[in-house]
């Protein structure tokens, strides 16, 4: 009884907050949608090297980079690498990206958005949306 009377009184002390769905967004990044499709695209590079059972060394020679930065890429630290340098990661690994520019629906702002294809089907499954303007 001790040991429940003392977890309700941690909860009472717990403040909970309301996601806006974006973690990057929620931290304040001005730039949240960016950050978005980046982390997507780097999880994309991150698929790619292990389907194709490469090392961080061998990957990181392809892509024109040391080994410590895409090990730092690959935990998140994307900040200094553009969407175009990713996409060039994800070409150089063997990846195709297909960029398909479209009208927006009149109720919403224009987005980008990074879809995962599955099997090599036109089936795809939408990652998070991005940079809107």
């Amino acid at each position: 009884m001790k040991k429940e009377r003392i977890f309700e009184e941690e909860l009472a002390d717990t403040n909970v907050e309301i996601s806006s769905g974006s973690v990057y967004a929620d931290l304040g990044f001005k730039n949240h949608k960016e950050m978005e499709t980046k982390s997507n695209l780097v999880m994309e590079i991150s698929k790619a090297i292990k389907k194709r059972k490469l090392t961080q060394t061998q990957a990181a020679e392809l892509f024109g980079i040391t080994q410590p930065k895409l090990s730092e890429l690959l935990n998140g630290h994307f900040r200094g690498y553009s969407v175009e340098r990713l996409i060039h990661f994800l070409n150089e690994i063997g990846q195709d990206v297909d960029i398909v520019v479209k009208s927006k629906p009149r109720n919403r702002k224009a987005r980008v958005s990074v879809y995962h294809s599955i099997g090599g089907s036109h089936t795809s499954i939408p990652m998070v949306a991005a940079k809107s303007r």
